[in-house]
């Protein structure tokens, strides 16, 4: 993929040295001037091309996926479902190739045995449907394009979770899932990441949104291929344990366990679909509006959308020792201060709701001690936008193509309260926090690359890991090597330069 962005191009003071570390690092063929957002222009948050290309090959990844104790003649019986299913040549069997999503929610037995059912009942997966996130894909999330999650649905009769209970995370517009898995030999949950190609994805003009944006991306896969997160995924923007170490420490081997992640734990779960909620019912009117009601949504049949419960998502977080979220979205009392602020919340989103309940998370993600807090209203989307890429989608049912990504809808007013940009009045250290801090900080992983930059500890980086930190925000914006990663966060030119004179003190 690729994009433009209509900005300034800053152009660095004349220092051999940058030009020096920018090339040191690996940026192949990019430009020492960048471009940037001018004024409050949003870099458009594609994932780069190259995001990838430091994971292992498909054979080496399956050797990585599969490694175990030669005398545990057991394997794969006792692991997690990915490992299970795709490890049984370790005994003879065969690697599975799934073609596309329903084979491969198949294989964690989560498919959908009865379309028209219930969520949960009679065979069929758990499942619920996100309008915003603070997860890998969050500046693609919102009520056209939500994440969809299927899950194991707890024990029927103990209400307990399954010993292998699993969870796979749904994203129009991207050739990967998010898959996060509780392994009974290691009683642990294990977090993935599953990869696969389309015929698009070797052609010169690669996949566009027709490709990814509609239900052609549940079909025509091939080359599927499996990176768990203790591998060089930690080492990317993909990075599962950023944000699900929750409030411990990343330490390989001895470090505490990961955590599922809801933070809108509480009822009445304000950004999730749910007919029996206001805001669940707003986000699901706008779904509509683009989707229909006969179309399926990813994983989820068309009859069954309005079925999405975030209370079985949370009942079963709970239920598997995860009910207390670091940084909680109190959902009851933020939608009621939102609500009082602004009375036409939750179906009319501007003018923005406001609420102290929720300032208070959000000083808490800012100050470098949490993930980013979700928005306090229900709704993520600029109206005139969100009009514009539904009638764009209606035009994929009438039969036509969709030529436009239309994840391009979020309030641009509401960006630094989304946590995707700052705000105008902090200076270089608050920014370097909010805008880095999250993926560097010592609580993570010590033995890869990233743990060279530690925002907690600033003044204690040595001049030149704060150079090669300057490189990376002066390099170009179209690759893996950018900091911060547009997918995420969002800097004017001026920021960017307050950052980078903070770091050459």
């Amino acid at each position: 993929m690729s994009w433009t962005c209509s900005g300034l191009r800053y152009a660095p003071r004349n220092d051999m040295r940058l030009v020096a570390i920018i090339a040191a690092v690996g940026c192949v063929g990019c430009e020492t001037d960048v471009l940037v957002a001018n004024g409050t222009n949003v870099l458009a948050p594609t994932i780069p091309a190259d995001v990838f290309e430091t994971l292992s090959d498909p054979t080496a990844a399956h050797a990585e996926l599969c490694d175990h104790d030669a005398t545990d003649t057991t394997f794969p019986d006792n692991a997690d479902r990915i490992t299970n299913r795709f490890c049984q040549d370790a005994k003879g069997g065969q690697v599975p190739a799934p073609r596309g999503l329903r084979e491969f929610l198949s294989l964690m037995d989560l498919d959908f045995v009865d379309p028209a059912g219930g969520n949960g009942v009679a065979g069929n997966p758990a499942f619920a449907i996100l309008g915003h996130s603070s997860a890998l894909t969050a500046r693609k999330v919102s009520s056209i394009t939500p994440t969809a999650f299927v899950f194991t649905p707890l024990d029927p009769v103990t209400h307990a979770p399954p010993i292998d209970y699993t969870f796979v995370a749904f994203d129009p517009g991207e050739t990967f899932l998010e898959v996060a898995a509780f392994s009974p030999s290691d009683a642990a949950v294990n977090f993935y990441l599953v990869l696969f190609d389309k015929a698009c994805s070797s052609t010169t003009a690669g996949c566009g949104p027709d490709d990814l944006l509609t239900p052609k991306q549940t079909t025509g896969w091939s080359n599927v291929r499996i990176y768990e997160s203790t591998t060089a995924l930690n080492n990317t923007i993909a990075d599962c344990r950023q944000c699900h170490i929750g409030a411990g420490k990343d330490v390989p081997d001895t470090g505490d366990p990961l955590i599922l992640r809801m933070q809108e734990i509480e009822a009445p779960h304000t950004h999730w679909f749910s007919s029996a909620t206001t805001g669940g019912q707003a986000l699901l009117a706008d779904f509509h509006a683009a989707h229909g009601s006969a179309e399926d949504y990813g994983p989820i049949p068309a009859a069954m959308i309005d079925k999405s419960d975030p209370a079985l998502m949370a009942a079963f977080i709970t239920t598997a020792g995860f009910g207390d979220q670091p940084n909680m979205f109190h959902s009851a009392a933020i939608e009621q201060e939102v609500a009082h602020s602004a009375p036409g919340q939750p179906s009319v989103n501007i003018p923005m709701g406001g609420s102290s309940t929720w300032t208070n998370i959000y000083d808490t993600a800012t100050s470098g001690r949490s993930i980013a807090a979700p928005y306090h209203d229900v709704k993520v989307t600029d109206p005139a936008k969100l009009a514009d890429m539904t009638a764009a989608y209606q035009n994929v049912l009438a039969g036509g193509a969709l030529t436009v990504d239309i994840r391009d809808v979020f309030y641009d007013d509401g960006l630094a309260d989304m946590g995707f940009a700052p705000q105008p009045t902090w200076d270089g250290r608050a920014l370097l926090v909010q805008q880095c801090e999250q993926c560097h900080h010592s609580d993570l992983d010590p033995t890869i690359t990233r743990d060279h930059f530690l925002v907690d500890k600033l003044d204690q980086m040595s001049r030149e890991e704060k150079d090669v930190a300057i490189a990376r925000l002066l390099t170009s914006t179209q690759t893996r090597l950018t900091m911060p990663p547009p997918l995420f966060r969002t800097v004017t030119g001026a920021q960017r330069q307050l950052m980078i004179e903070v770091l050459r003190e």
